[in-house]
């Protein structure tokens, strides 16, 4: 209870905090919108949509699933209504509410995500780990920042290859004529990757230009990927304007001081190792689905794959494809997709079947084969959904 207490205390010793409390409570008010608008089919357990679509670490995730959509939307609206209570705790300062409270929203977030690995994004990890900072870790007024620092960074290497720099991986184009676009993702990749930095400069001034493009960026990305996205990051961003707006000293800086505060370095840079996993565990990232899930998970590359299943019968074999890909252009090639949907196809486990999955990238000319898994049907659902990195 101690622990609590001192989270608690940091809170109530800031203004700024308070107010960006707020904040995150409505990013769950936002998350319930658009969840409402679009993913009530892959959270209820009759729906064709979601078949067994499930997260590796949540394999059985369909037996706690909503009944129907009605029940799916009643959770929202309460979820939604919740949202705004807490929002207003924190800006009334009834801070000991709102901060449990704050709390119960990020449980009934972690616990709708889970019902369905169609419901990923980087939406939900940017808030997923922003609630982790301001709930759970010491100093919030230096890691939220840096761990928004981290997600713009993160983002950034993710760029910086040949389908986003050439507009190739953008879900609709811009309205911006060819060569403006063109230099418009390379400096992108330079905002996030290098001036991101200016984040964490002494100087208010450099903080501010940095904030404006960043806001500048998200205003104009709005028609290309929608309204969430550059919303949800409004309200991340939030902490970066509360604490000089208050008048509160600006502390996360890059110097000396933040290699001494082990408690806060360490997790920052957790966070940081995080985003290059990926290309560790996977020749491809863009390619892969299970190293991915702790990173940054954007749409980088357009990918193209093929699947089949193989069976084996005494004197033959034969070769066919059952599986339905998942409408998110992200998904459509993800393994972890085709991969839930492998024990729906394996009606008899003593069946000898050979799962194979090849792709490329659009601007790619040979595809290859990514997973390859024998006797596929003999095999645990997680062995399968973890396949990747088994």
């Amino acid at each position: 209870m101690r622990y609590f207490q001192s989270q608690l205390e940091e809170i109530k010793s800031s203004r700024a905090l308070q107010v960006y409390g707020a904040l995150l409570a409505l990013t769950h008010l936002l998350s319930a919108y658009f969840w409402m608008d679009r993913s009530l089919d892959l959270v209820t357990k009759a729906s064709p949509i979601s078949a067994s679509l499930c997260w590796p670490f949540f394999p059985a995730c369909d037996v706690i699933r909503f009944s129907s959509t009605a029940q799916a939307s009643l959770f929202l609206e309460v979820y939604a209504v919740a949202s705004l209570g807490v929002a207003g705790l924190f800006l009334f300062r009834r801070l000991k509410y709102a901060y449990f409270g704050l709390m119960g929203l990020l449980a009934l977030k972690v616990y709708f995500t889970s019902l369905s690995y169609g419901l990923m994004g980087n939406y939900h990890y940017m808030v997923f780990f922003t609630h982790l900072a301001f709930l759970f870790l010491p100093t919030k007024n230096i890691t939220i920042p840096f761990f928004i620092g981290i997600f713009y960074w993160g983002a950034g290497i993710l760029k910086f290859d040949p389908e986003w720099l050439s507009g190739t991986a953008l879900i609709t184009p811009s309205f911006l004529p060819s060569s403006i676009e063109h230099i418009s993702l390379i400096y992108a990749v330079i905002l996030e990757c290098i001036f991101v930095f200016g984040f964490f400069s002494k100087k208010r001034w450099i903080r501010g230009l940095i904030l404006f493009q960043f806001i500048l960026f998200h205003a104009f990305s709005w028609h290309i990927v929608g309204y969430f996205y550059p919303l949800t990051m409004f309200l991340l961003l939030g902490i970066f304007i509360l604490i000089p707006l208050y008048k509160e000293r600006w502390q996360a800086v890059i110097d000396s001081r933040l290699w001494q505060k082990k408690s806060t370095l360490i997790p920052i840079l957790i966070l940081a190792l995080l985003q290059i996993v990926p290309s560790l565990l996977a020749g491809d990232p863009a390619a892969s689905g299970a190293p991915r899930i702790l990173s940054l998970n954007m749409l980088d590359a357009r990918m193209e794959c093929d699947t089949l299943l193989i069976r084996h019968a005494p004197f033959s074999e034969e070769t066919y494809d059952p599986f339905v890909k998942a409408p998110s252009t992200r998904t459509q090639c993800d393994p972890l997709v085709f991969l839930s949907q492998i024990q729906l196809v394996c009606k008899d486990r003593s069946e000898k079947m050979d799962f194979w999955l090849s792709s490329r990238r659009t601007t790619g000319d040979v595809f290859k084969t990514r997973l390859f898994i024998p006797d596929v049907c003999s095999k645990s659902r997680a062995e399968i959904l973890w396949a990747e990195i088994l």
